[in-house]
């Protein structure tokens, strides 16, 4: 009985290795032609996979934890390095590798010194943040054509806009506390693995696109 679970157990693990390495932008069905690049980067890197076999949940707001593994992994962290425990306790066993490296990086901030909020979803505003300082972005200027940018985001929305990281939703509008989505997610990561040089700041000509 004992032989009998052992094999099931590794053919199991067989199959679902070669589920993963069949994953691939092409398979799902929810990718347009805006995030196919961005998606198939993600995918090909090993960043990160789908939300199933066929779909990698694009127009899904994406959670603060499972930002955090995904920035945490691009950034070559793991989970068998030595990392101090950043004092969190929302944040799964599985995954605090990862809030404690991007933590230690001064990457991420919990809410509260205790709460990480793993499960909230990450806004745009958290994620400016999050990507300016995970690819050490600083902008040569803070003069930025936003009205709704809360002060502790200029510095990082502005070195978006100046890295062609992402524009606003609109001309004056960032979308600061909206959810970010998946798909826009991969966009900004994939705009930042390749690494555009600084334009300068124009205002965005076009509307609700990143």
């Amino acid at each position: 009985m004992r032989k009998i679970l052992i094999i099931s157990t590794f053919v199991l693990f067989i199959s679902t290795i070669t589920f993963q390495h069949k994953t691939n932008a092409a398979a799902f069905t929810d990718v347009n032609d805006r995030y196919k690049e961005s998606v198939a980067h993600m995918v090909a890197q090993g960043y990160t996979n789908g939300i199933s076999s066929t779909q990698f949940g694009t127009n899904q707001s994406i959670k603060r934890i499972d930002a955090a593994v995904i920035i945490a992994t691009m950034l070559g962290f793991s989970k068998t390095d030595p990392l101090a425990d950043a004092g969190f306790t929302d944040v799964p066993k599985d995954r605090a590798w990862a809030v404690n490296a991007l933590f230690a990086e001064g990457i991420v901030n919990g809410k509260t010194e205790k709460s990480f909020a793993a499960h909230d979803l990450m806004t745009r505003g958290e994620m400016s943040k999050v990507i300016a300082s995970a690819y050490q972005l600083e902008a040569k200027t803070t003069t930025i054509p936003f009205t709704d940018v809360h002060p502790r985001y200029v510095p990082y929305v502005a070195a978006l806009l100046e890295y062609n990281i992402t524009t606003g939703k609109k001309p004056t509008s960032f979308g600061t506390s909206q959810n970010i989505t998946r798909g826009e997610f991969s966009i900004f990561i994939y705009r930042g693995d390749q690494g555009d040089t600084p334009t300068g700041i124009e205002p965005p000509e076009v509307e609700n696109v990143e």
